[in-house]
């Protein structure tokens, strides 16, 4: 007997459902905002395209894996007790708190894996990623910050910083101004350096994934970056990126690929080479391989012998007390 298809569901209505049923996210890529349009639509979209048994709906289907955004926890669990579904529950969990209920969790970086109850998959690249214009040459003259302003580090704001840009005539950006206009952050054809730090200045930011790191790759843009585990797990050598904590530490970096031209141009080429393993076809393989392995296998299993509703409340307890324990300390 054939294995169900795979469902990703999305809390929307039916009309809305059909918009993104439409979706062609190279062409739009400014719809695609919140991480639900991301891990439930992008997943969906760029699976379906590559043949693999997939369906988008906004119903929780009676059996085989059914894959969720954490923020659509509460509907999700409400359509499979009302239903009495014997799904395999997956959660991705995306910058949200971990689905206790759920029998799987999809992580967006190797240090929220186990192995057992929760993956790992990289983050989609960029739709409709417009790289570096190439002929721009090693010497950087516009610097990207691709988040909303308060995320930045507020040193970056002090008028030090600024003088030190003025300087050497350069321009700093950030995505998210204040504006109507969706900000084009797909394209990067005229950016010279990705910076992403946060205000967290020295500590360890654990649960965010690596994107900026590989769409600076896949660019051909070197990148100044925060210390993340994300960004840290990826790193293999001196020319994946450059961390910096604060300006100072920026200012140094900067200073150094302005004086260094070959360094510059070498961050490009080994990330052009680096980005190979997070562009579209290496995120489907990803993909294919956590859901026939073990996605479907475990779905078999769950309509055979179905978790129980209590063991399931039971779990999600848990990893409230957790969460409210870590809130402590």
């Amino acid at each position: 007997m054939p294995s169900p298809p795979t469902t990703f569901f999305l809390a929307v209505d039916d009309a809305e459902l059909a918009g993104w049923r439409a979706l062609d996210p190279d062409a739009e890529p400014h719809r695609l905002v919140l991480g639900e349009h991301y891990w439930i639509v992008l997943t969906w979209l760029r699976l379906r395209e590559a043949a693999v048994d997939v369906v988008l709906d906004n119903r929780i289907p009676g059996d085989g894996p059914v894959l969720f955004y954490a923020g659509d926890k509460r509907e999700a669990w409400r359509q499979y007790r009302r239903s009495r579904s014997r799904a395999l529950l997956v959660a991705v969990r995306s910058d949200r708190h971990p689905v206790g209920f759920a029998d799987v969790e999809v992580v967006q970086n190797a240090a929220s894996a186990d192995g057992q109850r929760a993956f790992h998959v990289p983050h989609w690249p960029q739709p409709g990623l417009v790289p570096r214009d190439r002929w721009r040459g090693p010497r950087p003259r516009t610097l990207l910050y691709p988040g909303t302003p308060q995320n930045l580090h507020p040193g970056f704001r002090d008028p030090v910083w600024n003088d030190f840009l003025t300087a050497r005539a350069l321009e700093l950006r950030c995505h998210f101004q204040a504006g109507d206009a969706p900000p084009a952050y797909h394209d990067l054809h005229d950016i010279d350096l990705m910076l992403a730090t946060r205000p967290s200045g020295a500590q360890l930011v654990r649960n965010k994934p690596a994107w900026k790191l590989f769409n600076a790759w896949l660019a051909g843009i070197p990148a100044l970056l925060g210390p993340e585990s994300g960004y840290r797990e990826l790193r293999e050598g001196a020319l994946d990126f450059i961390e910096v904590d604060d300006p100072a530490s920026a200012m140094a970096a900067i200073d150094r690929l302005i004086d260094d031209p070959r360094l510059y141009e070498a961050m490009v080429e080994n990330g052009r080479r680096r980005g190979e393993a997070f562009g579209n076809e290496a995120t489907v393989a990803r993909w294919r391989a956590l859901i026939d392995e073990v996605l479907v296998p475990r779905a078999r299993l769950q309509q055979r012998r179905p978790t129980p509703a209590w063991r399931r409340w039971l779990r999600d307890l848990g990893a409230r007390l957790r969460r409210a324990r870590q809130g402590k300390d």
